[in-house]
């Protein structure tokens, strides 16, 4: 599936006030609907900005060529975030263990290891790891968690009690018990909710995916690297 960037948003002037206006897509129809409460709700009017955002976002490249410039511009804004030491050995550690690149890493690919759960036992003991819910695996009664890295969270659970480790990387976690501390977050994850059903694509830090739980995820072998014999050192040696 390849993205299709949206067309710029129609600038309205003054002497064609009273034109009737032209939308380039019905997306961008929905976005213009002239509802009093979309216009005087500051909640729903920084909502509807979502449509410059979406403008910005990156595409999920389509060639090698493209792959490899959006890997070094993802290198590059990773350093921006200046991540911790334990954050960058962590991630270091996951590329390596499970082959996935740092474009479906940071664009939200939706990744499933097999690994008979094996990761997500792991990480879901690290101190850093949040409980969350989601709308993914809600068949599973099983905690999901998300591990922050900035604004950026790692969502986690499995596909089964018995099942594989899958993760994606959202540009905004979510929980509503963290309205209380930081009600922007509502703002953001639903312009990210809404990006994901305007294009059917995950919502990633640095871009769009379309490998999504249910549409193509991509799938992966868990290969481990050394050992170590210390079980407790071995998650501490994951994220701290």
């Amino acid at each position: 599936m390849q993205h299709r960037p949206q067309r710029q948003l129609p600038h309205r002037s003054a002497s064609a006030s009273k034109a009737k206006q032209r939308y380039p897509s019905h997306h961008d129809k929905f976005f213009h609907l002239p509802t009093t409460i979309a216009l005087n709700d500051p909640f729903l009017r920084r909502l509807y900005s979502v449509v410059s955002l979406v403008l910005d976002d990156h595409p999920y490249p389509s060639t090698r060529e493209e792959f490899s410039r959006r890997t070094h511009e993802i290198e590059r804004n990773v350093r921006e975030l200046h991540l911790t030491s334990n954050q960058m050995k962590f991630l270091q550690r996951l590329v390596a263990e499970t082959g996935i690149t740092l474009v479906d890493l940071w664009q939200g690919s939706h990744i499933i290891v097999r690994d008979n759960g094996f990761l997500y036992d792991t990480w879901s003991h690290s101190p850093t790891a949040l409980p969350r819910f989601s709308s993914h695996y809600r068949q599973v009664p099983l905690q999901q968690y998300g591990i922050y890295f900035r604004d950026h969270q790692l969502l986690f659970g499995k596909t089964a009690l018995d099942g594989s480790t899958w993760f994606q990387m959202e540009a905004h976690g979510f929980d509503p018990n963290d309205i209380y501390n930081d009600p922007d977050l509502a703002v953001y994850h639903g312009q990210d909710f809404l990006k994901y059903r305007l294009h059917g694509m995950n919502v990633g830090p640095f871009g769009f995916s379309p490998h999504t739980e249910t549409m193509s995820p991509i799938i992966r072998q868990y290969k481990p690297m050394k050992l170590v014999q210390n079980r407790k050192h071995r998650v501490s040696h994951y994220l701290q």
